[in-house]
């Protein structure tokens, strides 16, 4: 073939590229670099995509011949950035590169020019998705081999190469988002079930821990007193999981519901901070006008405030305090009730932002479910207001809950 490439040529391997199935990407690739090889009559074709993991770039398809087998045997199916060589430069670059004199070019790798005893080569970028993410490298063992037209043939085929990378990962993706899906809905189902019947369980239990409590009161037991604290304590934030996981659950049904009504923001955030204060986080409450009065579901902007400063006491210092600031501020869509919850703990790593308000997201070392902050946000939209975070580095986090105000018809 060399400097014989054709339009008939060209269209013969188009169409053996275009019968490959859409099988896993290293499969797709392997039977492109086949057909590639067969069209240039080359001893290799590799098409070696970017592993950013591994600041490499990895053979990921490899022609079925005699020298691919040599190459991965001695480990140059993966070529370190760092190190270097012609396939690098064609990645780095985004330009073409062609030689019949590989022996000769002290910019080639030692093992390829030594160890695979290669002389000619041609290479260009591989773009899927319109971004370059490798290199389709094709080699002989003969001096001068390619020629320029050889270079436009590779440069035509290696577009459709990038075509069928990116689909095989985009197929590859979908089974994979399709797996985790099934999965997913599995364990969501599962979650609920469990809380169904815990709660059946915790009444009775908490009811016998307030009668020993009382018991233990009256003989003036203080041990037992405290013990039983801890223990009616434990079980009330099991059942806040326990509410948690059904209303996921009544959000998905699209059966959650909201009893609307006239709600004192600053009286519902005086209330929180009594039940949430402890002797090592006080919950301060803030008002910077005098009444704040919101369209809301008390038991919900409740239930949505209190998993806010939970999240908030978690992630604070021994001894910080948790500050709730209670206003009123006026949109061009209206006039809204606003809290503001801050903390004075490390902030909300970055790379953990976007996603925080995810179903199921914990951040790494919590020991969390991940729903707590799922669920403030959606009960915020339903009442048609809004939840958002601000967490500069190391400066605590700040969660601002907008609601819409009440107007009297």
């Amino acid at each position: 073939m060399p400097g014989q490439p054709n339009q008939a040529l060209l269209l013969r391997t188009l169409e053996r590229l275009l019968e490959i199935p859409s099988a896993d990407l290293p499969t797709a690739l392997a039977l492109a670099c086949d057909a590639v090889a067969d069209a240039m009559h080359a001893d290799k074709v590799d098409a070696f995509l970017l592993d950013p993991a591994k600041h490499s770039l990895v053979a990921m398809g490899t022609s079925n011949q005699p020298l691919s087998s040599l190459q991965r045997k001695v480990g140059l199916d993966v070529l370190q950035i760092a190190n270097g060589g012609r396939v690098v430069q064609v990645f780095e670059t985004k330009a073409p590169f062609r030689t019949g004199r590989l022996q000769e070019d002290p910019d080639e790798l030692k093992g390829i020019r030594e160890t695979l005893k290669i002389q000619s080569k041609v290479g260009v970028p591989i773009e899927l998705g319109g971004e370059v993410r490798g290199v389709l490298m094709v080699a002989s063992l003969k001096v001068d081999f390619f020629t320029e037209d050889d270079e436009r043939f590779v440069a035509s085929i290696s577009r459709w190469v990038g075509t069928i990378a990116h689909r095989a990962e985009l197929i590859q993706e979908i089974g994979h988002n399709a797996v985790e899906q099934g999965r997913r809905a599995v364990a969501e189902e599962l979650m609920t079930v469990l809380a169904h019947d815990l709660r059946n369980f915790l009444s009775p239990i908490s009811g016998r821990l307030h009668i020993l409590r009382r018991r233990a009161e009256q003989e003036q037991r203080a041990a037992d007193v405290r013990d039983s604290d801890a223990a009616l304590n434990a079980v009330g934030r099991l059942a806040r999981l326990i509410s948690n996981i059904l209303d996921v659950a009544r959000l998905d049904q699209g059966v959650f519901r909201l009893d609307l009504q006239p709600v004192d923001l600053a009286s519902l955030c005086a209330d929180i901070a009594r039940t949430l204060s402890t002797p090592t986080h006080e919950v301060i409450v803030t008002t910077l006008d005098q009444e704040v009065i919101v369209r809301a579901d008390p038991s919900r902007v409740g239930q949505c405030l209190e998993n806010l400063v939970s999240n908030a006491i978690r992630h604070s210092p021994r001894g910080a305090p948790v500050v709730m600031s209670v206003s009123k501020k006026r949109l061009d869509e209206g006039e809204i009730g606003s809290v503001e919850v801050v903390d004075e703990g490390p902030g909300v790593p970055a790379e953990i932002l976007p996603r925080i308000f995810d179903r199921f997201y914990a951040g790494k070392g919590s020991t969390g479910l991940g729903m707590g902050l799922y669920l403030a946000q959606r009960i915020a939209v339903a009442h048609g207001g809004n939840l958002s975070v601000e967490s500069p580095p190391g400066k605590g986090a700040r969660f601002w809950l907008s609601i819409p105000s009440y107007q009297d018809d």
